[in-house]
């Protein structure tokens, strides 16, 4: 797998380990409009399927995307891949909206395990547009237009630290709960992209 993408699971695997399945299904404040660290993953897992679908198309007609950028789709790859500013609060699209699945309740290190399999198999495919497309811009992000196959390792690198650092309000508040006594957890992880 491409270093930067491994970065990004080692850092999972880190914040999930020793998390037991309830761990991972708690929600800040007992707010099912908020995300467990179960769906977060799901959220991570939909969203490079996503992109794999996307790659799979271009592969199978032989050819990249011919799509332009529009202006706001070229400030937005600017702040997402070049400034690395993802925003908060942006609602996740419906294709990347956890509880699709009806996945069981998972361990940290099933869901670790679940997403380093979706991070080898997107960027299988994306050697696979490196090697037949080259630098070219392969396919389009519904938000950033069309990107490379090493813009869109990037956008998925930032993409998961973005919710890394959700994952880490939500042991922070489930924690903090769990040393109190309390029956509900500080802070609140809403349903973003």
């Amino acid at each position: 797998m491409n270093s930067l993408l491994q970065s990004v699971c080692d850092a999972y695997g880190e914040a999930l380990a020793g998390r037991s399945a309830a761990w991972c299904q708690l929600h800040p404040q007992q707010d099912g409009g908020a995300w467990s660290a179960q769906d977060l993953i799901e959220h991570l897992v939909l969203t490079m399927r996503s992109t794999r679908q996307l790659l799979e198309t271009r592969l199978e007609r032989g050819r990249a995307t011919r799509r332009r950028a529009t202006p706001v789709q070229h400030l937005c790859r600017v702040a997402v891949l070049s400034v690395r500013w993802m925003p908060r609060g942006v609602t996740a699209p419906s294709f990347t909206v956890p509880g699709q699945n009806h996945r069981p309740a998972l361990s940290g290190a099933e869901l670790v395990e679940s997403l380093r399999h979706e991070y080898e198999q997107m960027d299988q495919l994306l050697g696979a547009c490196t090697q037949r497309f080259g630098k070219q811009r392969v396919a389009a992000h519904f938000l950033l237009g069309p990107l490379s196959a090493g813009e869109w390792r990037r956008f998925h690198s930032i993409h998961g630290l973005h919710h890394l650092k959700q994952l880490r309000e939500i042991a922070r508040a489930a924690d903090s709960s769990m040393e109190t006594g309390g029956s509900s957890t500080r802070g609140s992880v809403r349903r973003v992209r």
